[in-house]
This record gives structure tokens, C-alpha cells and sequence, in this order.
């Protein structure tokens, strides 16, 4: 069984050079990023340290770059049904050891889909709200308000793997095949709620997201700014209607797969 890293750099060259993460990783597993605004100084980076890349296809969504580095993988890479394929963002650092626990754990459990426990300081005492049960309409316009979100689990009481709705996109382990049943991510969405939307259609399918607190990643996160008229604001506003839609079939996903 082998690990495949899917990326996606927005400009995110220099954090990936400074924070060297996927150097280490790319000594272990295969790691592919999707470059989705041009960066010519990331290529030598890549090509010196091991790490595959596409650089073309501009300015696509967060599903559809990961879609693509998917197939990729597959036909490029010679990726198998049985394989993992991670979706891990460009500013989540780990390290081999622990990619190489969760995948034996992930075979233990015969897991086909995986959340790890994301923390926002290195010393892991600042958890990332990264885990949470599916929201209903009036969540997520009480949580986009500011006024509380009860979807949000809380991981200090969480001490054995347990299965949750869903996980963020920031990190997200799938096996190969389930991957290529789900279709991958729905293309529609742009940004926000497309891990929600491919978390609940993992569940319809009986494929339910496994969450592991032992296993630790740091994600440094930096939240866009959502204010009115804003492009975040109008894709977070789209993504909620067009994942509530799909929850009671009124939206079909839009795939590569």
C-alpha cells in the first residue's frame, strides 16, 4: 500500500520552502502538487527534491485541483484501488513517522476514509475546530452571524477514534477506491463546503469518515476574510446553498472522475 500527497499551492511557494514539509514527505510517499497560479521559481524546488508537479490549468477550485492530481496519480503514477490518496494543505506540516502511523492504523481498522487531529500551535494545546457534524440551514446561518455553531466536536473529549460526519478539507485520507466511487470532489463548489459535501456522500454510501485524536498534525491556518461583497463571502453563500440543495437531491456533483 503506498501514500499519495495531493497539493494545491495558490501561492503558496514560499511557505513551502520555508516550512520544508514536503521534502521530508517526498523521501517517503508520492507527492504531487497542483500549481493553480503561476510560481516558475517553485519548479526547481521540485524537480531537485523529488516532488512531481502540473503546472497548467490556472485558477481552478480546490475539488477540481484535487481531482486532477487523482488522476494524475492514477495514470501517471500507477496509483491502485488499494492505495491512499491525501489531501493535505500547503500549510499543514507533519512528518513521515506520522503519515506511516495513520496508514497502519488505517489498514488495522480497514478504513477507507481518515481525519487526523489538527492543532494551530506546535505544542499542540490549540486544537483546530476541524471535526463536526453535518449543519443544517439554520447552523450555518447562525455560524456565518457569529452567533455560536453547535456542528463543531468537542476533540478534548475525544479520546478514542470515533466516527464523525465529517472533517476538514485541510487534511483528509481516502483510500484509492473510494475515492474513485465518490467521483472525487464536486467541481461546483469553488471553495468552502466541498469536504462537507464529499464527506456526506461518503456516508450515504456507508463509508463513514473515521476520526483519529492520537494522531497529530499542525495546520496554520489563516482564515480569508468572509465580509459582505467580498469574493469569499459570495463562494461561502453559494457552496452553502448549493450543499444544502444536494443534501435533499436537488444538485447533481460535477466530477472529472
Amino acid at each position: 500500500m503506498s501514500v499519495f500527497i495531493s497539493v494545491v499551492s495558490h501561492g503558496h511557494g514560499k511557505l513551502i520552502q520555508e516550512l520544508g514539509c514536503l521534502l521530508e514527505l517526498a523521501k517517503h510517499f508520492h507527492v504531487v502538487v497542483k500549481i493553480n497560479k503561476k510560481e516558475p521559481e517553485l519548479l526547481p524546488y521540485f524537480e531537485g527534491h523529488g516532488i512531481h508537479y502540473i503546472d497548467s490549468d490556472y485558477g481552478l477550485g480546490f475539488g477540481h485541483n484535487n481531482n486532477m492530481v487523482y488522476r494524475y496519480c492514477q495514470h501517471q503514477l500507477g496509483m491502485k484501488p488499494d492505495d491512499i490518496f491525501c489531501v493535505f494543505n500547503p500549510d499543514v506540516v507533519s512528518t513521515s513517522a506520522v503519515f506511516k502511523q495513520l496508514l497502519e492504523r488505517m489498514k488495522l481498522d480497514n478504513c477507507q476514509l481518515a481525519g487526523v487531529n489538527l492543532y494551530k500551535d506546535e505544542d499542540f494545546t490549540i486544537p483546530d475546530n476541524s471535526i463536526r457534524h453535518f449543519p443544517s440551514l439554520f447552523e450555518l446561518v447562525k455560524s456565518f452571524l457569529g452567533l455560536g455553531n453547535n456542528t463543531q466536536i468537542d476533540k478534548s473529549k475525544v479520546l478514542t477514534p470515533i466516527s464523525v460526519d465529517w472533517a476538514a478539507g485541510s487534511f483528509l485520507a481516502f483510500k484509492s477506491s473510494l475515492y474513485q466511487q465518490l467521483k472525487g470532489f464536486d467541481q461546483g463548489y469553488f471553495m468552502y463546503c466541498e469536504d462537507i459535501d464529499i464527506c456526506f456522500r461518503s456516508k450515504q454510501m456507508g463509508v463513514p469518515l473515521t476520526f483519529y485524536p492520537d494522531i497529530r498534525m499542525l495546520h496554520l491556518a489563516k482564515h480569508a476574510n468572509r465580509k459582505i461583497f467580498s469574493k469569499h463571502f459570495y463562494w461561502h453563500v453559494s457552496s452553502v446553498v448549493r450543499f444544502l440543495m444536494s443534501k435533499i437531491g436537488l444538485v447533481t456533483p460535477k466530477t472529472l472522475l
